[in-house]
């Protein structure tokens, strides 16, 4: 598959209805964001799911503005565009379900790759939480955990700062643009998040900070570590919405037991009560982690035998994810041939199919 340019995919997510699902379809079929531009509506309308309309649509939509603006924020910043087809886009992400199709990375974007361990939890957490999350988050970082959360006030604040003033890593991802600094009291972060971390969103430069962005952006938290604990949470708090993303994409859920008169404890109480684990310690976590691969690692294996079309399938997935449409085309196949391969192969363990009929190798 082709690179795109950073200028190609932002021109390609401003069109209107264009989201990272079709993204990743579009690109993933035709190899390129350039090439989705360039193709003609009868091209792209060969596409599964491509209809007359939404192929006019791609053709003439194109926000010139916007992309200038990206573009400007880009080269004024020591940020950078990663796509979900960039050998820098982290693994273990595109192994979820709607993994974003690019990243705005500020700082080593070599962190999304680390081990790390999401710390989330209530905005306005107790003396307890505060001390309890404080004590985790420096422990873990000295233990060689990258600390990963989502910047806002309350428990991620305190996750983010026990990290570095451990002399520890952490990894923010934001419900906003990376130039929108919310809350406005950890612009004083930055200077060590220059150093000893990284921030990521998914959102363009100038994105405001949207109630509606925020539990979106948990499946990132969670997708980028190899477990969640959440430290206080109640009945209601975002931080739970990040552990049912943790428990969906086979990730380990822990939790900090907390007084059964606080409400700030009764989330984090029901999660212990659905199977997660128990937190104490942070060898309570380090237990249950221990032999654990990072998510979307693979064992490097002999290549299984066999025979043709399934062999040349096999061999093009190599450890890209790879599109139906994509994977028919350079195997000289039709879809449905293909798809049916797949399946056998699937069956056998040999691939894994991902979000909008992408495929990989297992």
């Amino acid at each position: 598959m082709n690179a795109s340019s950073p200028e190609a995919l932002l021109a390609l997510f401003s069109i209107p209805g264009i989201g990272p699902a079709l993204m990743r379809k579009l690109i993933g079929g035709l190899g390129s964001a350039e090439a989705v531009l360039d193709s003609s509506p009868r091209q792209l309308m060969q596409l599964e799911g491509i209809d007359k309309k939404r192929a006019q649509l791609i053709k003439g939509s194109v926000n010139e503005d916007f992309v200038k603006r990206q573009l400007n924020y880009l080269r004024q910043t020591r940020a950078s565009l990663i796509s979900y087809w960039d050998e820098a886009y982290p693994r273990s992400l595109k192994a979820i379900y709607d993994p974003p199709a690019f990243l705005f990375v500020e700082g080593d974007a070599a962190l999304m790759e680390a081990p790390s361990l999401a710390i989330v939890g209530t905005r306005v957490p107790s003396e307890y939480g505060k001390q309890v999350t404080h004590s985790l988050a420096g422990e873990l970082s000295r233990r060689g955990f990258v600390i990963a959360s989502g910047f806002a006030r309350g428990v991620d604040t305190v996750a983010h700062k026990a990290a570095l003033s451990a002399g520890g890593k952490t990894l923010a991802v934001l419900g906003n643009g990376l130039d929108v600094i919310y809350p406005s009291e950890n612009r004083a972060l930055l200077p060590a998040f220059e150093r000893q971390g990284v921030r990521i969103s998914e959102y363009p430069f100038g994105t405001k900070p949207d109630s509606g962005n925020f539990p979106k952006r948990n499946r990132i938290i969670s997708g980028l570590s190899r477990g969640v604990l959440v430290v206080e949470a109640g009945e209601k708090s975002g931080a739970l919405l990040t552990a049912m993303y943790a428990l969906d994409q086979n990730r380990e859920v822990f939790a900090v037991p907390g007084p059964i008169s606080s409400p700030k404890s009764a989330g984090t109480n029901n999660l212990i009560k659905q199977g997660a684990k128990l937190v104490e310690s942070v060898d309570d976590i380090l237990v249950e982690l221990e032999g654990l691969s990072f998510p979307g690692k693979k064992e490097e294996r002999p290549e299984p035998a066999l025979e043709e079309p399934a062999l040349s399938i096999y061999r093009f997935l190599a450890d890209e994810p790879r599109h139906i449409d994509q994977i028919a085309l350079k195997c000289g196949l039709s879809p449905s041939e293909a798809l049916s391969q797949l399946l056998i192969l699937e069956l056998n363990g040999h691939v894994r199919q991902l979000a909008g009929k992408m495929f990989v190798q297992m």
